[in-house]
């Protein structure tokens, strides 16, 4: 809500100062215009294209409804042959003057992604207009209007709430990365890897969750992120929810916090805060078979315990260390396994391979996802606890006698 704010402010300083450079001939007053802070498109039920265009009203961005009752925030539908045409045909049933400066998520729904998106963006990359620093999400399970459409709480801008909620994913959790639509363009069309992009989903659904209703409940219905599309070219070949798409955060460095839990005694289980991830990808080919690599290291801070476990010293730590690497591993290893059945390449190995060994990706290239299938997958993670936390013992762990347990 502030980072809009600043840029609705923004805004009225930039239309000041043109107003003072050339006159008043294309000068729009802020109440004139319709912002658009978020485009959804899926299949039409008259065309081949439905646009959904989320417009929000400067005057009201600070509660959910203005002080006459009328909403912050109006979706505006449009049909069309393409995706530009869908767009500009949402523009007859605004008063306003559409805006594009703001343009904050593009969600395409899974069942137009199954059929291709490189037509789609097409108008988003030409036309200038739309902003390539837009973020690119896939509804699933639903349709991409239906995300917008729904009043999420904290922050009232739907649009803003999913840009915010897949950033602070990355950053904090590791399981999903944030694309704009400029990197979905450039990776789609590079032949050496293939794209993941972030999915988001309704996991309950009511006739209210677009009304102020929603947000007064205590259990709001809200968009969720819930997993990663698998593109081969532009369209979308497999999905997958869970904690092991972090591996591929892991894999391109784009995480920067990860909790982590693993057992590593009989009833006991560890949770590390893992910082400074950092990994490595090798490829090459030998006799025809490929030989992918993947080296992990980190540093980390024990977060929690389950069970009696003393630290008496460094040693101690090692098991707790193992166990980590050990489901860290198995995540990467069951990634690998899950793309190479898809004839995916979404860890990136094709661009390894062209960098680190160009005369084997030139033979190879024409036949690479085929290859990728059967490559020999080798993953090694290194994991050093810096810290122990506030205490050193777990909280179960006590000395019979002592009287102290830390």
């Amino acid at each position: 809500m502030k980072r809009y704010s600043q840029a609705i402010s923004k805004c009225v300083l930039v239309a000041f100062v043109f107003t003072l450079l050339s006159g008043c001939a294309d000068y729009r007053e802020i109440n004139e215009l319709s912002f658009v802070l978020g485009i959804a498109l899926d299949k039409g039920e008259n065309s081949p294209y439905k646009a959904t265009l989320q417009v929000v009203n400067p005057s009201n961005v600070s509660t959910a409804t203005s002080s006459s009752g009328g909403p912050s925030i109006i979706n505006f539908e449009g049909e069309g042959k393409t995706p530009g045409e869908a767009i500009w045909h949402s523009f007859k049933k605004t008063s306003r003057y559409v805006s594009f400066p703001h343009l904050e998520v593009l969600v395409i729904s899974e069942e137009l992604a199954k059929e291709g998106i490189l037509n789609i963006l097409e108008v988003f990359e030409r036309d200038f207009q739309l902003r390539l620093s837009t973020t690119v999400l896939l509804s699933h399970n639903t349709s991409a209007a239906s995300i917008l459409k729904v009043l999420t709480p904290l922050n009232k801008i739907t649009s803003e709430a999913l840009v915010t909620n897949v950033e602070n994913i990355q950053k904090v959790v590791g399981t999903n990365s944030r694309l704009t639509i400029s990197k979905v363009i450039q990776y789609t069309k590079n032949a050496e890897e293939d794209i993941t992009i972030s999915t988001v989903t309704l996991k309950r659904k009511s006739k209210k969750m677009s009304e102020v209703a929603n947000i007064e409940r205590t259990d709001p219905i809200k968009p969720e992120i819930d997993g990663m599309a698998f593109f081969k070219e532009d369209r979308w070949v497999g999905w997958k929810g869970g904690q092991s798409t972090r591996a591929l955060v892991i894999a391109y460095n784009e995480g920067e916090v990860m909790y982590i839990t693993a057992p590593f005694n009989k009833g006991e289980f560890i949770t590390l805060r893992l910082l400074d991830m950092k990994s490595k990808r090798y490829a090459k080919i030998k006799n025809g078979k490929p030989q992918l690599t993947m080296n992990v290291k980190g540093d980390a801070t024990i977060s929690e315990i389950i069970g009696p476990y003393e630290l008496a010293n460094n040693e101690d730590l090692k098991p707790l260390e193992k166990a980590i690497e050990k489901k860290l591993e198995e995540e990467i290893q069951q990634m690998f396994k899950f793309s190479q059945k898809l004839g995916v390449d979404s860890f990136g190995y094709g661009e390894k391979l062209a960098i680190q060994h160009p005369a084997q990706w030139s033979k190879f290239k024409d036949s690479w996802r085929s290859i990728y299938k059967n490559a020999e997958t080798n993953v090694r993670v290194d994991i050093s606890i810096k810290t122990e936390g506030a205490r050193k013992n777990s909280i179960k762990f006590y000395e019979r006698g002592s009287g102290y347990d830390n």
